[in-house]
């Protein structure tokens, strides 16, 4: 990647320069047209995603917090879990994201001429990344730091804006649901995946692994929000008694 370029670089000068920019803009929900007059930092604040992670993601690159999958969750607060699940699984679900997404397009220009149902996994890659990634924000934006003012010591009704959505049990059944979503388009990926006939092509071989890891990490990623995160955090709600619950 070019060397000048920074978060004070311009969107339009970063898709200008680099080939890959407009489809990692457009995985992470970055608006390359008519916000191309931001500069990286703008954007990004924008798309509430952080400009040094795009930077590292535009260069093929991004570190991703050891794995703390030893750990008993089952006794963690609910910030030491959801910092956990933004710095492990967030990070590293927009980065598989993006090398998906960018390995699956080279593939399939190599392949689709024999195998055209290549353009179905691209197509479900990118409904994947259309969910997961808005999906991923809001819970970064708005559900996570709710949690975590739960069990602060002043309590959820004065640490941060009374949520919309009433008792917390509400928004977790529609995250569920997306959950199942997000699988289902993973379950579909690594079905056409797998079915490509090109053991001899490193790429294929890349892609299918690539994915292997990603339904593994989503799973995780998942199980830790539905079976650990998220009956904490009812329980939690329940017992601060917050004044605002109806």
């Amino acid at each position: 990647m070019n060397a000048s370029i920074t978060p004070e670089t311009t969107v339009a000068a970063i898709v200008d320069s680099l080939p890959n920019a407009a489809r990692v803009f457009c995985i992470l929900g970055i608006n390359y047209c008519c916000g191309s007059h931001r500069t990286l930092r703008e954007a990004a604040d924008h798309a509430a995603v952080g400009a040094e992670e795009v930077l590292d993601l535009l260069r093929g690159r991004i570190p991703v917090a050891l794995d703390s999958g030893g750990r008993d969750w089952a006794s963690a607060t609910l910030t030491e879990l959801a910092d956990y699940l933004v710095a492990h699984h967030h990070v590293r679900a927009r980065r598989d994201l993006v090398n998906l997404s960018l390995l699956a397009r080279e593939v399939a220009s190599g392949h689709a001429a024999q195998q055209p149902e290549l353009w179905h996994l691209c197509d479900e890659l990118d409904q994947l990344s259309r969910q997961l990634v808005p999906h991923m924000r809001r819970e970064e934006l708005y559900l996570f730091p709710y949690m975590r003012s739960i069990e602060s010591e002043t309590g959820a009704d004065q640490t941060v804006v009374i949520p919309l959505f009433g008792r917390i049990e509400h928004p977790l059944q529609a995250i569920k649901h997306d959950h199942s979503e997000d699988l289902s388009h993973l379950a579909r990926i690594r079905q056409i995946a797998n079915s490509i006939p090109g053991n001899r092509c490193e790429r294929v071989r890349t892609l299918r692994d690539l994915v292997e890891a990603f339904e593994f990490e989503l799973q995780e990623h998942i199980r830790l929000e539905n079976d650990i995160l998220f009956p904490k955090a009812v329980e939690a709600e329940r017992l601060s008694g917050a004044s605002h619950i109806k």
